[in-house]
């Protein structure tokens, strides 16, 4: 009789197959000195130890999205442990940490491994508040909110996440490409958000986007508006969003057909192996105008002085100060982000595993800019009668101002008919 340790329904396949061949490629990160640096910031707090549920907090501290909570107790990274709850097999492949932090379980495992603890540090933004007060009740411990120490240590890229973000920045290449294609007169904008986003997951971008913000979303051609839909700025955000197709999505590409003469606007956003681009380039259906032209340099103005303005140790409002102050100077401020009730005092903002990381780049923000923060610049002129134009390019902070990954020109690009 011939001895069989293992049934068929104790051991999936995965655990014989290496799953990275059909994937992006994915450096290795230390994620052990990820967790010792989220300890000791722990310390600091008044958490006596922190629970992470969300898949990209997972993802950016071990590498493994598969459904677990990484349990780390302040100021020792060493007894740091993810709790597996499905896919084990999944989680020993990604995951880049010694087989000894994982263990397999849920909530029970992690309450009976725990020590007391008074308080649990949870990135309460993204964790809904049912599974918060369950946590926090299993565990005794009054919750307090980590996400700033989270997204703190996020915010400065590692060389290879600046990598992925101009892998991710250049795909607006092919979008590019896309909308030259397509853009045409009697064609709709969701006819050429479709041909976008044809090309895009063809060319590799993953074709989702991952937000910090619980009410975010985007249609999957990212945000493409054109003629008189340029000014309807839905509440999405205060930026170019167009009015969708339906009350459910409420922005992005609509039915309307594109005519002669019509500003074109994208903005889209990308993802390449979870981290992200914000891209965006307007275009003129047709010949464009001298009033188009100027419309468009004066944006590219505005640009220009909130780009000019970052360095590190710069408080994270003046980029934004910097380009109103243009456009006061252009005439040109009623219409900066917006207009009327829709205007935002913003300019950008920071991104990576998330398209909505911070800093934001607004009024009031006095947050420092800090070498190795990769930020989005996105000025807009918005005006009810003469459209709109935008232009947005993803840039890395360095030590004497910043460098552009985005590679798409700035340019306002006529299609011809």
């Amino acid at each position: 009789m011939t001895d069989n340790p293992l049934t068929p329904y104790e051991r999936t396949v995965a655990h014989e197959q290496d799953v990275s061949r059909f994937r992006h490629p994915y450096p290795t990160f230390d994620y052990q000195t990820r967790i010792n640096d989220l300890a000791h910031k722990i310390e600091a707090t008044e958490a006596d130890a922190a629970l992470l549920p969300n898949p990209v907090d997972l993802t950016y501290y071990t590498g493994s999205s598969q459904p677990a909570n990484l349990y780390v107790p302040a100021g020792d990274g060493k007894h740091a442990r993810l709790f597996v709850r499905r896919a084990m097999a999944f989680t020993k492949q990604e995951a880049g940490l010694p087989e000894k932090y994982l263990k397999q379980g849920g909530l029970s495992a992690i309450v009976e491994y725990a020590s007391h603890v008074d308080t649990i540090g949870l990135p309460l933004e993204t964790t809904p508040a049912s599974l918060a007060s369950k946590l926090a009740d299993a565990l005794d411990a009054d919750p307090i909110n980590i996400s700033d120490v989270v997204l703190t240590q996020r915010a400065i890229k590692e060389e290879e996440e600046i990598e992925l973000l101009t892998d991710a920045a250049e795909l607006y290449e092919v979008a590019h490409g896309a909308i030259q294609r397509r853009a045409a007169p009697g064609v709709t904008e969701k006819q050429v958000g479709g041909e976008v986003v044809g090309a895009l997951v063809a060319a590799g971008m993953d074709d989702n986007i991952f937000f910090r913000r619980w009410d975010a979303r985007l249609p999957a051609a990212g945000l493409i508006a054109s003629g008189e839909t340029l000014s309807l700025v839905s509440g999405h955000a205060m930026t170019v969003t167009g009015t969708g197709v339906a009350r459910s999505m409420p922005w992005g590409p609509s039915k309307r057909s594109l005519e002669s003469g019509d500003f074109l606007v994208a903005d889209i956003a990308l993802n390449r192996a979870g981290y992200h681009g914000d891209v965006a380039r307007t275009y003129v259906i047709g010949e464009a105008t001298p009033t188009q032209h100027e419309w468009f340099e004066w944006t590219l103005a505005l640009h220009e002085a909130a780009r000019d303005a970052i360095e590190p140790g710069v408080p994270a409002e003046e980029p934004y100060l910097a380009a109103y102050r243009r456009a006061e100077e252009l005439g040109v401020a009623d219409w900066l982000c917006g207009y009327a009730e829709m205007q935002a005092p913003y300019i950008g903002h920071s991104i990576g595993l998330e398209a909505d990381e911070e800093p934001t780049l607004m009024r009031g923000n006095t947050e420092k800019i800090r070498e190795g923060m990769v930020l989005t610049i996105e000025p807009k002129l918005i005006h009810p009668e003469r459209g709109a134009v935008m232009i947005e390019d993803d840039y890395l902070v360095t030590t004497d101002g910043v460098k552009r990954l985005s590679t798409v020109p700035q340019e306002l690009f006529e299609i011809s008919i």
